[in-house]
């Protein structure tokens, strides 16, 4: 049981990994946008959020809004 949470996170910040290297089309301003906190979520860290599902979520759509010149 623990595995498969483990695996799904790890499936989570890869997806919204690939969702910021598209987004910052660069992978290290994607990593580097991951890793820091974000007032926009909260002051948590991307990667962070990514645990949870409804965190992955969150940063999805943070990302999305950025990517079409939303505000987050």
């Amino acid at each position: 049981m623990i595995q498969n949470g483990i695996s799904g996170s790890l499936e989570r910040i890869a997806a919204a990994s690939r969702l910021a290297e598209k987004v910052f089309e660069s992978r290290p301003a994607a990593a580097q946008w991951m890793a820091k906190p974000n007032k926009a979520l909260g002051g948590s860290a991307p990667v962070m959020l990514c645990e949870t599902e409804i965190g992955a979520r969150q940063v999805r759509s943070a990302l999305l809004a950025l990517e079409w010149g939303g505000t987050v």
